[in-house]
C-alpha cells in the first residue's frame, strides 16, 4: 500500500515537473518577440489597435455586443452550455484531461506577469470556453468568448469579474481590468 501511494506521488510530481518547462517558442523571457515590452506590436500602451480604451469595438463597457450583462448568449448564468458548473465536459473536476498538470496534450496559453513570470495556465475546453489555472494546477476561473475574439472573464461563482482578454495581434492575449488598464498579464 504504502508502495503504491509512493509510486503516485512520483508520478504527479513527474507530471508537475514536465509542464513546468515552457517551451522557448512560448517563453517571454527567451523569445522577445512574445515580451510586450519589448515588443511594441503587442503592448496594448503601444498599440491602440489593441487597446480597448482606444478600441471600442472591443471594449465590453461600450460594445453591448460583447458585454454578458447585454448578451445572454455570452452569460454563462444563462446560457448553460457555456458554463463549467452545468456543462461537465467543461468542468475540470469531472474532465481531468483539461487540467494542464495532468495532460501533456493540453491545449492553450501559458500565462505571464508584467515580469514575464509564469503565473497560469488557460486551457481551451471548447471553441467558447477556456478555464484558467494557476501553476499549481488549481481551477480559478473561466473565459468565455465573443463575437469580436475576446474573452470575458468570471470567477467559480459564475460572476463576471468586469475584466475581459483582448488578442496581442500576434497570437496572444492581454489581460484588461473593467476600467480598460491593461493589467500587464499576457498569455503565449
Amino acid at each position: 500500500m504504502k508502495l503504491t501511494v509512493l509510486l503516485v506521488c512520483l508520478l504527479v510530481c513527474m507530471t508537475i515537473m514536465c509542464h513546468a518547462q515552457i517551451p522557448d517558442e512560448r517563453n517571454p523571457r527567451v523569445n522577445k518577440n512574445l515580451c510586450p515590452n519589448s515588443n511594441g506590436r503587442i503592448n496594448p500602451g503601444k498599440n491602440l489597435k489593441i487597446n480597448p480604451k482606444y478600441n471600442w469595438n472591443i471594449n465590453p463597457v461600450s460594445n453591448a455586443a460583447i458585454n454578458p450583462n447585454s448578451n445572454a448568449l455570452i452569460n454563462p448564468k444563462i446560457n448553460t452550455r457555456i458554463n463549467p458548473h452545468f456543462n461537465v465536459l467543461l468542468n475540470p473536476l469531472y474532465t481531468l484531461s483539461l487540467n494542464p498538470l495532468t495532460n501533456d496534450n493540453w491545449r492553450g496559453f501559458y500565462v505571464f506577469n508584467k515580469d514575464d513570470d509564469h503565473t497560469g495556465y488557460y486551457v481551451q475546453a471548447d471553441q467558447d470556453v477556456m478555464l484558467c489555472f494557476d501553476v499549481k494546477g488549481n481551477w480559478t476561473g473561466y473565459l468565455i468568448s465573443t463575437d469580436m475574439k475576446t474573452y470575458n472573464c468570471f470567477d467559480l461563482k459564475d460572476e463576471w469579474t468586469g475584466m475581459y482578454i483582448c488578442a496581442d495581434s500576434n497570437s496572444g492575449l492581454n489581460l484588461f481590468d473593467k476600467d480598460g488598464e491593461w493589467t500587464g498579464s499576457h498569455a503565449k
